[in-house]
């Protein structure tokens, strides 16, 4: 069972290292992106209406995309079980470019300036945040129990840890958990549909899109009504966590094909973190050793 759980640990760290490391999510997420037909869409982005830019912004670029789909399909050189390849491929590369001129060095610039333990609080704040959208999530996907433990653990670090900035519920014992509105739609048997490459959000597929787009509305008590705390918060939370993966654009340099790696990476953590952990048979082992280059501070 110890080295399962290795496995497991190890996996998700080396995915998700291998995801944020380029573009971290405004999700996330995490997710956690924010992490994508139509209708669906525009419901779940459309939550009042004073939507924000943000949203507005976000959910234009996946119409974009997802009426894409049609030109993608027919166009040569895209495989059948990625028919957006090659609108994704040049979505990649803007995102990489974007992440190499603008987000890597202002992340390096935060890091000089911004000590490790501060850097490390201000991760926890983000985290406790999104405490009650993943137990919305919990229950949602038939999980009281979890939904419990996120309860707690928002109770105690909202409180013994200072708003979250100390993760005490970890130090208690109460490991924390990570669901999003993707995952729950997946649980529901909704199917993922093509890889999609999101504008600075990076991989997802047309599920995700949904998630990302609701985890953008609900994953933080922070309204997008108050636009200057939100636009803020929503800044730092994407520089400090660049922050932590700073170097792991080494690793996606190495790679012959970056699109094909960080395509493959993101299929797989999610199938993970759907799993809940559980390591599917035709998993990469060989991948799971880059974990020792993509740890915590």
């Amino acid at each position: 069972m110890a080295g399962t759980d290795h496995v497991k640990v190890v996996r998700e760290r080396e995915l998700a290292g291998a995801n944020n490391g380029i573009m971290p999510a405004l999700r996330n997420a995490s997710g956690d992106v924010p992490g994508s037909c139509l209708t669906p869409l525009k419901a779940a982005c459309m939550t009042s209406t004073r939507i924000s830019t943000m949203q507005r912004t976000f959910c234009c670029c996946l119409v974009v995309c997802l009426l894409a789909t049609t030109a993608g399909c027919a166009t040569n050189g895209a495989s059948h079980d990625d028919p957006l390849e090659n609108y994704n491929r040049a979505m990649t590369r803007f995102n990489i470019q974007f992440d190499e001129w603008v987000l890597a060095p202002t992340a390096r610039g935060y890091r000089r300036v911004v000590p490790g333990p501060v850097r490390g609080g201000i991760g926890n704040f983000f985290r406790n945040l999104r405490e009650p959208y993943v137990m919305v999530n919990d229950l949602l996907q038939g999980k009281p129990g979890a939904a419990g433990r996120d309860v707690g653990r928002f109770i105690i670090n909202t409180t013994l840890g200072i708003a979250g900035f100390a993760d005490v519920a970890t130090d208690l014992g109460i490991e924390r958990n990570d669901e999003d509105f993707g995952q729950t739609l997946a649980v529901w048997r909704v199917p993922p549909g093509p890889h999609l490459v999101l504008p600075l959000f990076g991989p997802s597929n047309i599920r995700d899109g949904v998630g990302v787009a609701t985890g953008l509305t609900y994953g933080s008590p922070i309204r997008p009504e108050d636009s200057d705390a939100h636009l803020g918060l929503s800044t730092l939370r994407v520089i400090n966590t660049r922050a932590r993966f700073l170097g792991t654009e080494k690793m996606l340099a190495l790679q012959p094909d970056p699109y094909l790696f960080l395509r493959e990476s993101y299929r797989q953590r999610r199938e993970i973190q759907i799993r809940d952990g559980v390591v599917p048979d035709d998993a990469d082992t060989e991948d799971m050793l880059l974990d020792e280059l993509l740890q915590d501070d």
